[in-house]
């Protein structure tokens, strides 16, 4: 690690240090620790249950990297610190199912691991949550926005709520020349929840919302017939003399946008009306692959909004952005940075109060907003009375003309209007 980034991250951690005391960490009681190679010092366990496969598959690979590379800077400040213990961090597959998290969740639980990091759907997260409070387990994801998720639990999120999302995307859909919108999105607590709120405020900004949805199931992989009945709707929109630019289409998914664009390329009307995604697919590597999908994407300039990290030095982020560069040879995601500061929060937890998972649940918003604040990859982590970050204006994601991702302007949640970073429509 650069010697910049861990003077910064030094000065930081002594900074909490000094204002919460931090312990010696020398619990070594909890089930799951060990003696670590080297005599006395102990391992405290935290897994990683991420999406390496399902339909968030290329954000659960840039995630579990990340988490990699958190937990071997932790180490590297543990020794340097003199501290008696060491992270060890183990990585398992929630393949995206609600069912499976839970398992995994439930099998690390029986081997005395008590933190967690992940998931990152809102429907798998949602799984684990009942297990989880009956256990005191403390799990942070990155990514879970579902609103269904904003309750007093053992479920800390790094990411705000779909309350903020939903109007990111009906200004998206307004800035495109939407007055007529077309809904299709995945049947979960997550796609529920966000088409809900988007409806609402696209209803408050005078458009007029097609009374056919799409509602589909998350594990789905064929869209042929879905793509079928969104041509029918826009025909139907059409016959009503509706203006083809008129019309927009919200999708709100994970990466299975990249076979659904693709089903839709297949439709003259469908290239003609707005389209707008979500953060289920802003950053996607599966849609940016997809030769089909992708020339679709820009051709409509989709925009996809994704929670804005919050102002930081560009070298505080720049450290996980360039180990996603060198090791997977392409950008990383936003959430991927809400991992990072999870990892670190987690280590100054246990540090101060072992591994106790009631002890750190009581300090883990003050460490968390008292490191982040100043050197948090995704800046200052404010958790609100849920365990909720609080607040966060959205980025908005879109491919360009050469094929990259690239942030074409942001929502700004106080202002509720976008400011554009280059203009597009």
């Amino acid at each position: 690690m650069r010697n910049k980034i861990w003077v910064l991250i030094l000065v930081a951690i002594f900074a909490i240090a000094m204002v919460a005391g931090c312990g010696s960490g020398e619990d070594g009681a909890a089930d799951g620790d060990g003696a670590a190679d080297g005599g006395d010092l102990t391992t405290h366990t935290i897994v990683a249950i991420l999406p390496l496969t399902g339909p968030l598959g290329t954000f659960g690979e840039n995630n579990a990297e990340v988490t990699k590379l958190a937990v071997e800077d932790v180490n590297e400040w543990l020794e340097e610190e003199g501290r008696n213990w060491r992270m060890k961090l183990e990585i398992d597959d929630t393949q995206t199912e609600g069912p499976v998290g839970l398992r995994k969740m439930q099998s690390w639980f029986g081997e005395g691991v008590r933190f967690f990091v992940g998931p990152m759907a809102s429907g798998v997260a949602q799984e684990c949550l009942s297990f989880a409070n009956s256990n005191q387990i403390l799990y942070i994801t990155p990514s879970s926005t579902s609103l269904a998720l904003a309750i007093d639990d053992w479920l800390y999120r790094f990411v705000p709520s779909d309350d903020i999302q939903g109007p990111a995307v009906a200004a998206a859909a307004e800035a495109a020349g939407a007055e007529h919108l077309i809904f299709i999105w995945q049947g979960d607590t997550w796609g529920d929840g966000l088409q809900g709120f988007a409806e609402v405020k696209a209803i408050e900004k005078g458009m007029n919302i097609y009374p056919e949805k799409l509602r589909f199931d998350p594990q789905k992989e064929d869209f042929t017939t879905d793509a079928a009945l969104l041509d029918e709707y826009v025909s139907d929109l059409v016959a009503q003399g509706v203006p083809l630019e008129k019309i927009g289409i919200n999708a709100i998914v994970f990466e299975q946008i990249a076979p659904l664009l693709a089903e839709a390329a297949k439709y003259d009307q469908l290239w003609q009306v707005a389209w707008v995604g979500s953060d289920g697919a802003a950053s996607s590597e599966a849609l940016k692959q997809h030769p089909v999908a992708s020339e679709f994407a820009i051709d409509r300039k989709m925009v996809n909004p994704m929670a804005k990290p919050t102002e930081v030095p560009e070298s505080l982020n720049q450290h996980v952005r360039d180990h996603i560069r060198e090791l997977l040879g392409r950008e990383t995601d936003s959430y991927s940075f809400n991992t990072y500061d999870a990892v670190w929060s987690l280590a100054m937890c246990i540090d101060q109060v072992g591994y106790d998972s009631a002890a750190v649940k009581e300090i883990l918003p003050d460490v968390a907003d008292e490191w982040s604040s100043v050197y948090g990859a995704s800046g200052r982590v404010v958790l609100n009375e849920y365990g909720d970050r609080a607040f966060a204006d959205y980025d908005y994601f879109m491919l360009n003309e050469e094929s990259e991702w690239e942030i074409v302007g942001y929502y700004d949640m106080a202002a509720d209007e976008i400011v554009w970073h280059r203009e597009i429509y």
